[in-house]
């Protein structure tokens, strides 16, 4: 565990401070901890946000790596680095918010939308994972530039615990990769079900808020998911054949349980004006011919530094965080963690009791 008052010496990868530096721990949060901004030759040594840093701690063996996600000047100049699962507290009661992301179609930026969301959710203190469950495409790590050495079928095959195959992403979010093995998911035999439950069981302990990077379309492993989660969010652009494909898989969600409330995102929109109409439009309709409640989350605008930074291999979030498309996220994060209606008095089983059940049926 790391102290206050413990100096801490980085190595960044930078093109611009290339050498070995020294600072003082002066707070630590559940993901994150503060450290005073070292001098170089008496000048601060400002290292930018999404700077990667080799920590060591000589006195303790301790050496991990961590990122600038923040830079402070008050009281005093510091940096905001992540903390590593290893190193955060535990949790004990405090219960972990399960969020399945899904879409109609692939192409409307679902994962991408996944990946910033999560971004922006750690950078607001919450310990947030997100489990590649793109079965058989799995692509989180595609669009981080990582390249993960171990994933989900790994622990199927009892070569690595949950927590060896977690990778540290950018903003400080947590990533479990998915593999291409796991088409089959619902063929597993018991052992391996109970496997990748118990895994799965294991992040609640370190984890506020799992959002879990559904595939598109409707297949039965995309499907349970989604029913065994806390909350679901649909995304979709205003393109027909998108909104199509979205009404569709509300409508099996209808089927399935018709007491479920996914929240619509729309992607990709011209204006706050067409969002409202086309959201307008899906809420009618599914008021009309379905009896689950569709909700508006909120929308993502049309922004020409999405594009630049997915070619780029970054989430926009962190790249342009003042653009349209990045406060139009952080809007929809505030109300995940804020939502208006606090009364929801249904008591619902734990995900992965739901999760067994849709498996074993």
């Amino acid at each position: 565990m790391l102290n206050l008052n413990e100096t801490v010496h980085l190595e960044p990868q930078s093109q611009i401070y290339k050498g070995s530096y020294s600072g003082t721990i002066i707070n630590i949060a559940d993901s994150t901890f503060i450290i005073t901004m070292p001098y170089e030759n008496g000048k601060l040594v400002l290292l930018s946000v999404g700077t990667m840093l080799k920590v060591d701690i000589p006195e303790k063996e301790i050496s991990f790596i961590s990122e600038v996600i923040n830079r402070t000047f008050v009281p005093e100049p510091s940096l905001v680095l992540t903390l590593p699962i290893q190193f955060s507290d535990k949790k004990t009661n405090k219960q972990t918010k399960f969020i399945s992301i899904t879409s109609g179609k692939g192409g409307v930026g679902k994962t991408s939308f996944t990946i910033n969301l999560g971004i922006t959710l750690s950078r607001m203190g919450y310990r947030t994972f997100i489990i590649d469950a793109d079965l058989g495409t799995a692509n989180v790590d595609v669009l981080l530039n990582m390249h993960p050495k171990y994933n989900l079928n790994d622990i199927l095959n009892k070569e690595k615990d949950i927590l060896d195959i977690i990778i540290e992403g950018p903003g400080g979010i947590q990533v479990v990769p998915g593999g291409s093995g796991l088409q089959n998911l619902a063929d597993l035999d018991e052992w391996q079900f109970s496997r990748l439950i118990n895994s799965f069981q294991t992040l609640e302990k370190y984890a506020d808020i799992i959002l879990i990077d559904t595939g598109a379309g409707l297949s039965k492993n995309v499907v349970n998911f989604i029913l065994a989660s806390d909350e679901i969010i649909v995304v979709t652009t205003p393109e027909p054949h998108a909104i199509t494909d979205a009404y569709a898989i509300i409508k099996v969600m209808d089927n399935r349980d018709s007491s479920l409330k996914p929240k619509l995102v729309l992607n990709r929109v011209e204006s706050p004006e067409e969002a409202r109409q086309v959201t307008k439009k899906m809420i009618q309709v599914t008021d009309r011919f379905l009896t689950l409640k569709l909700d508006s989350l909120g929308y993502i605008l049309e922004d020409s530094h999405v594009l630049k930074a997915i070619k780029r291999l970054r989430p926009f979030v962190l790249t342009d965080p003042q653009s349209p498309a990045s406060q139009c996220v952080k809007n929809i994060a505030q109300k995940i963690v804020h939502p208006e209606e606090t009364n929801q008095l249904e008591v619902r089983k734990s995900f992965f009791n739901r999760f067994k059940e849709l498996f074993n049926k």
